[in-house]
């Protein structure tokens, strides 16, 4: 069996492209089949450790492709070009350069099967290039969100992805989405969820184990992109509350800044010394850092799937999160009503991912009495001695990816 991996994006640092590439180690470790990589990079000459026979980068920030990679999210964790400023030259130059990326890989590798990430202008190109080839497409959620905010990019560029043979969704709440934004018939999506890592995301020993309190001080964690749809300047506003009540906790900050965001969270905190803001290049890292903190809060407005906070449970910290029905239908009923998760209604939004003005004062407050309750929690009760690592191991990647190598084989 060879089987292509398409993304136009870097195959890190973003959920779909840990995705991308822990679906590939786990083909190669449970079946061995051939496999290529089709991907992105900014202009870099560094190995990106994949478990890849072949592999087929396509380079932006160069001479064929004079900007960024554009990225599925206009604010990506890394130099990146937003879809909808694209003009059309740079349209042409993107479509043009990987059109004949893949018109050499199929002379070159002659996969039996493609997986593609992300329904999107690759998926579209894909189909085009390999008309009698069996493609399954990924959908991360960021696909949807880009088609409802730009329709003419979509009808343009996108079109009926009805070809595929397979979707695989992040949650059963993005069928009708799938399905009126891109021509794909119901019959034809699968919902298969996420995964975390469990050889990265792992707990201390004797983590959670019922018999010791938190040290001081208490230090809450979030990661992923610094922007206004993740709730991270609300998140930083109930910081404050918590504050109030509970001197002795941290705020670590773990995202891509900029001057605009360490000035906007200056202003929101007081220039409060104890939130910490920084990057990190790795999982590895970050699950390290994770391992060190006590609470990860997740407070976005939108995701396919949220699988950060899955990877933050697997790591033994304790969780606040927003209602987010992909990540919810991922972790499922009992670990949905497990109490070391606390849940905040999500607020009235616009265009998806944006909080309403007025509602912003009432959800911080909630957001702020969830991350209390945890807290106070804890440190009575030191954990519960009864942490639910067992349900979170079913949402690993051996799982995910067995059910995805059963897909791969029905289209065969």
């Amino acid at each position: 069996m060879k089987i292509l991996h398409c993304l136009a994006q870097l195959p890190n640092r973003t959920g779909s492209g840990v995705y991308y590439k822990n679906l590939i180690r786990e083909i190669k470790k449970q079946r061995g089949w051939e496999q290529a990589g089709l991907y992105a990079l900014n202009g870099e000459n560094r190995c990106l450790d994949l478990d890849l026979d072949y592999i087929y980068p396509i380079r932006f920030n160069s001479d064929e492709l004079p900007f960024p990679i554009a990225g599925m999210s206009d604010e990506m964790p890394y130099d990146s070009t937003a879809y909808s400023r694209m003009t059309p030259d740079m349209m042409e130059q993107w479509k043009g350069a990987f059109t004949s990326k893949l018109i050499e890989i199929k002379d070159d590798f002659k996969p039996d099967v493609i997986v593609c990430h992300h329904l999107w202008i690759l998926c579209a190109l894909v189909l085009d290039v390999f008309p009698d080839i069996p493609v399954i497409a990924i959908s991360h959620g960021t696909d949807i969100r880009q088609a409802r905010h730009n329709p003419i990019l979509t009808e343009e560029h996108v079109g009926s992805l009805r070809n595929v043979r397979k979707v695989l969704a992040l949650s059963g709440s993005d069928i009708e989405s799938i399905h009126d934004l891109f021509d794909v018939s119901r019959e034809q999506i699968v919902v298969t969820g996420g995964a975390y890592d469990p050889d990265v995301f792992y707990a201390c020993p004797g983590k959670n184990s019922g018999e010791c309190v938190p040290a001081s001080p208490f230090r809450l964690l979030y990661a992923g992109k610094i922007t206004d749809s993740k709730g991270v300047f609300e998140l930083v506003a109930a910081y404050r509350i918590v504050r109030q009540t509970h001197p002795d906790v941290t705020l670590d900050l773990v995202g891509r800044e900029d001057q605009e965001t360490l000035d906007r969270i200056k202003e929101l905190s007081g220039d409060d010394p104890t939130i910490h803001l920084f990057d990190v290049e790795s999982q590895v890292i970050l699950a390290d850092h994770m391992r060190c903190c006590d609470l990860f809060v997740f407070p976005s407005y939108y995701e396919g799937m949220g699988l950060i906070a899955i990877e933050a449970l697997a790591s033994g910290l304790h969780l606040v999160s927003n209602m987010l029905p992909g990540l919810r239908e991922q972790l499922g009923r009992e670990l949905v009503e497990d109490p070391a998760i606390s849940w905040v209604e999500l607020p009235p939004l616009k265009n998806l991912d944006e909080i309403v003005d007025s509602a912003r004062h009432e959800y911080i407050e909630s957001l702020a009495e969830a991350i209390c309750f945890q807290i106070e929690r804890l440190k009575t009760e030191g954990g519960t001695g009864d942490f639910p690592f067992d349900k979170i191991a079913s949402c690993s990647w051996d799982c995910l990816v067995s059910k995805i190598i059963s897909v791969i084989e029905s289209v065969i």
